[in-house]
């Protein structure tokens, strides 16, 4: 006998009983096909908190042989209190015959304790033939939830409402591909309701899990302030560079710029890996624009004004910063040194020290910071580099809280969908440029870190 709440999930097949299972135990790893059938051996998931399981979820397979069963049952005549005797007699006649697998695999767990979760599509009509089904399930006495999935719309809700009402107690419209974070709140409230000696039991979780979330959001806040400060300080030490004469640079530099660049996107990308294990995303499917810094001019106006600020914005948000940040604009230039690229400045660094700086200022981009005593690529000094990184990780986090775990579709961020900094108030960028800054030097245990993960939490929290 268990200590935590089960439920057994069943209904008709493909009406997203395991889309269901997946969403509210939060596992990515609960097969899903749109082909019929696809369940046929019952299987248990359970939502844990911190190794406690708080609930478990049988998913079952679909009704295969209702009317057959029904009639079974009916063959000898009993009272409403030996109806449940009934339905474990069937199990245990069938239980080794092939004649009744689907039944007898999803009436197991109801007849063992479960209470039943019974899913419906709400955007088809509603149909007689589901009557069998709801008269079987009611013949157990189990407590029972009906839940209207609209899985291509709401056309017929309405109409499978005034049907289910007269066979469970408790109807609830859920879409497990779209459902909020709240909704499922909501969803583990009417568990509750249930059976009332459950009540406090998820009352309990529910208060538990807001905390969890909490948790995890300050632990992504942190995960995204620390890949920040390690994109905005990468330095590449380059031995090609270090042995190649002038004539041979213009056919070194693109190569070692193209490691930089792969060494910047390893690091994201484990970042990213960083997240979605902590949502408990495991079989993620994501694909999200590289991240790229070019030798000469990177980008065009359109990435700039997807990936970070706008042209002008950073001119604003740069003078706004001033002195505080040491940042020297050239009034000649209109700002333009700042802007040869969304993610350029500062790549190159260490070649005078066996070209001569002389030569490397007449042949390298203005954009290019000197060292005359180390050989390195980086780190990149643009100032809006920032920016692109920390919209692109608030993107990617942000997608997979508005993500359920029923979704099996890869995730793609989209160019427009990366731009998560650009509505932002002028002070704020400001305010970030600043803290940009103060974490390449302070680090991530510095107070700018503090700052900045408190922004990110707060602004992940909008997401919930």
């Amino acid at each position: 006998m268990t200590n935590h709440p089960v439920f057994a999930v069943v209904g008709h097949p493909n009406k997203g009983k395991s889309s269901v299972v997946a969403a509210l135990t939060q596992n990515d790893q609960v097969k899903i096909s749109a082909v019929s059938g696809t369940t046929r051996v019952s299987q248990r998931f359970a939502l844990k908190l911190d190794n406690r399981t708080v609930f478990e979820l049988v998913d079952t397979p679909g009704f295969q042989r209702a009317n057959k069963c029904l009639a079974w049952l009916k063959e000898e005549e009993v009272t409403a209190d030996q109806r449940p005797l009934r339905i474990q007699t069937f199990v245990e006649t069938f239980t080794d015959s092939q004649q009744f697998v689907d039944e007898i695999e999803l009436l197991t767990p109801i007849i063992n304790g479960a209470d039943i979760i019974y899913v419906v599509d709400g955007s088809l009509p509603y149909s007689p033939e589901y009557e069998t089904e709801m008269e079987i399930l009611r013949w157990t006495g189990n407590p029972r939830l009906a839940l209207i999935n609209p899985i291509s719309g709401d056309d017929y809700v309405e109409q499978w409402q005034q049907a289910l009402n007269q066979y469970f107690s408790l109807v609830r419209v859920f879409d497990p591909m779209h459902a909020s974070f709240d909704q499922h709140l909501q969803l583990l409230r009417t568990f509750g309701q249930l059976d009332s000696r459950k009540t406090a039991t998820f009352d309990q979780a529910i208060s538990e899990l807001e905390h969890y979330r909490q948790r995890k959001l300050e632990q992504a806040a942190r995960i995204m302030v620390e890949n920040l400060y390690r994109l905005l300080t990468w330095q590449q030490r380059s031995s090609l560079l270090e042995n190649s004469v002038r004539d041979k640079l213009a056919a070194v530099l693109p190569d070692e710029i193209n490691r930089f660049n792969n060494q910047l996107n390893n690091l994201e990308r484990e970042s990213q890996k960083q997240l979605e294990a902590l949502f408990l995303y495991h079989q993620l499917e994501s694909e999200i624009a590289s991240l790229k810094v070019n030798q000469g001019e990177l980008m065009d106006e359109t990435q700039w004004s997807l990936w970070g600020l706008e042209k002008q914005q950073l001119i604003l948000v740069s003078a706004g910063a001033g002195a505080a940040l040491g940042l020297i604009a050239d009034a000649g230039l209109g700002g333009t040194s700042l802007l040869t690229g969304a993610i350029s400045g500062g790549v190159v660094g260490g070649l005078s020290g066996w070209l001569g700086l002389d030569w490397l200022k007449e042949k390298l981009p203005p954009w290019l910071q000197f060292n005359s005593e180390q050989q390195t690529l980086g780190p990149v000094k643009d100032p809006n580099f920032g920016f692109v990184i920390l919209g692109r990780a608030l993107s990617h986090a942000q997608a997979m809280l508005i993500r359920t775990h029923a979704h099996r579709e890869k995730l793609t961020l989209h160019e427009h969908e990366l731009n998560t900094m650009q509505a932002l108030p002028l002070k704020m960028q400001v305010r970030l440029l600043k803290h940009f800054r103060q974490l390449s030097k302070e680090g991530p245990q510095g107070k700018a870190a503090v700052q900045l993960r408190n922004w990110v939490y707060q602004r992940l929290s909008q997401h919930l």
